[in-house]
């Protein structure tokens, strides 16, 4: 009796224990930006890694950007931006007023969760080096490339490492076409002169054009 006594109460504390870990905000996407200040980093003719692979690294020539054309129409656009990523349909909507100016699949969180919740961009970086995970879902990439972090270290960028948009692929972040993270990039806001980033809401699911359902959202302090 008193081992079965014993046993129940183990599992209690355990139980009790997944729901605290299993309940909590995701803390971090990235082991580096998790230890450092996310910057730009630029590493061309390197190899990355990811699931156990090595896959080659596009060069990126910032003199080319330049060129970057704003296919969005923003200047054709009224109203304000709003990001929305629907995460049943792993979907990405942009939107300037009533006008939807992209529509695109992603890759959410499949090793990490995605944080559900409405925030804003508070940091745009032209590439970084991303690493993280562990095992077979180890990854080392640099030249991660149109980064715009919406909460902590998760972020939109491109993803040069995987073609399988429209399905989860991710450690949390929100992976990107690279040409589809370009544009948005370019058409986005980051905070400025005290004025919060672009809007980015993270729904469990969308309803064109603004219905963004979340169950268990984020609370930012």
């Amino acid at each position: 009796m008193r081992l079965f006594t014993l046993a129940f109460v183990l599992f209690l504390v355990s139980f009790g224990l997944g729901l605290v870990i299993f309940s909590k905000n995701p803390s971090c996407a990235n082991t580096i930006s998790c230890k450092e200040n996310p910057r730009v980093k630029i590493e061309n003719n390197t190899i990355g890694i990811f699931m156990g692979r090595e896959v080659p690294v596009p060069t990126i020539d910032t003199l080319a950007d330049t060129a970057t054309p704003n296919i969005l129409g923003v200047d054709a656009a009224e109203g304000e931006k709003h990001i929305y990523v629907d995460l049943a349909t792993q979907t990405l909507y942009a939107y300037q007023g009533n006008t939807l100016v992209m529509k695109t699949p992603i890759s959410s969180g499949r090793w990490g969760r995605t944080p559900v919740g409405n925030f804003n961009i508070w940091i745009k970086l032209r590439a970084t080096r991303m690493s993280g995970g562990s095992g077979a879902d180890y990854y080392n990439l640099p030249n991660v490339p149109w980064v715009m972090y919406f909460y902590r270290d998760f972020g939109l960028h491109g993803a040069y490492w995987h073609n399988n948009f429209g399905y989860t692929m991710s450690h949390g972040c929100v992976n990107m076409r690279p040409i589809d993270a370009r544009d948005l990039f370019a058409w986005a806001d980051g905070p400025e002169k005290g004025k919060k980033g672009t809007p980015v809401s993270i729904c469990d699911s969308f309803i064109e054009p603004n219905t963004c359902i979340q169950k268990n959202p984020v609370k930012i302090k």
